[in-house]
């Protein structure tokens, strides 16, 4: 297969270059990777020369926002990138910090296969160390997804998610911010309705560390995901 990572990153210092790295290692059991790293306004700029190089199963694409917009944004300039590069079999939208891993890639594309046209990973099937008021806040958001997309889903919020090419130009990204996850679902859900789009929902196991609980979104963010998407019903007509 011909996989492409949308993978947005902020400040992640050196987990970029061993998350990279571990694709480059695993690129040809795949087929290709091309990885299409959005750096959304760093600190510090990465520089191209700081990513692995490219080999015969492996590309990374380095796209630079000026400013920090935001995750969504982020992954709306690879979105965008990556429709523009041609057809890939799989398009994963992949954290950089390492939480995600690589190990499960498989088995998140392998519903495409199949002719599922979107699969979400789930953490809470597989061996993920949630912590508890972690766990707490993505129950109640949740049940607010489903309430908001109508998808029974079990995981909100998570950010390891893999589209074939139908899938991935259904879902334009508006929400620049923590929001964007809950708008990829009423995106999928509108698909699913109007254009007969499949959904797979996969086993991930999600890696929490004291530095992504550091820098991932709080609990409180949560009330920040509510104030974007009532700002977006009341301006924008919820498109």
């Amino acid at each position: 297969m011909a996989v492409c990572i949308l993978m947005p990153a902020f400040n992640e210092g050196g987990t970029l270059a061993s998350t990279l790295l571990g694709l480059r290692a695993n690129a040809e059991n795949f087929g290709r990777i091309d990885v299409i790293v959005v750096d959304d306004g760093s600190d510090v700029a990465i520089r191209a020369e700081q990513l692995p190089p490219a080999g015969p199963h492996f590309t990374v694409i380095l796209a630079r926002h000026a400013i920090n917009l935001g995750q969504g944004a982020a992954l709306e300039t690879a979105r965008r990138i990556a429709l523009g590069r041609g057809n890939y079999d799989a398009y994963v939208t992949m954290d950089s910090d390492g939480q995600h891993r690589l190990e499960d890639l498989p088995a998140l594309i392998a519903p495409l296969k199949s002719g599922a046209d979107v699969a979400f990973g789930n953490r809470f099937r597989g061996d993920s160390n949630v912590p508890p008021i972690r766990r707490a806040v993505l129950f109640a958001a949740g049940i607010f997804e489903r309430i908001v997309t109508g998808l029974a889903l079990q995981d909100a919020h998570n950010g390891y998610r893999a589209f074939n090419k139908k899938a991935l130009t259904l879902c334009p990204i508006h929400q620049s911010r923590m929001a964007h996850a809950t708008e990829i679902k009423q995106r999928i859900a509108a698909a699913q309705r109007h254009h007969g789009v499949k959904i797979a929902e996969v086993a991930v196991s999600i890696r929490y560390t004291e530095e992504s609980l550091g820098k991932g979104q709080s609990s409180l963010g949560a009330f920040t995901i509510l104030r974007d998407l009532f700002f977006r019903y009341l301006f924008e007509g919820g498109s």
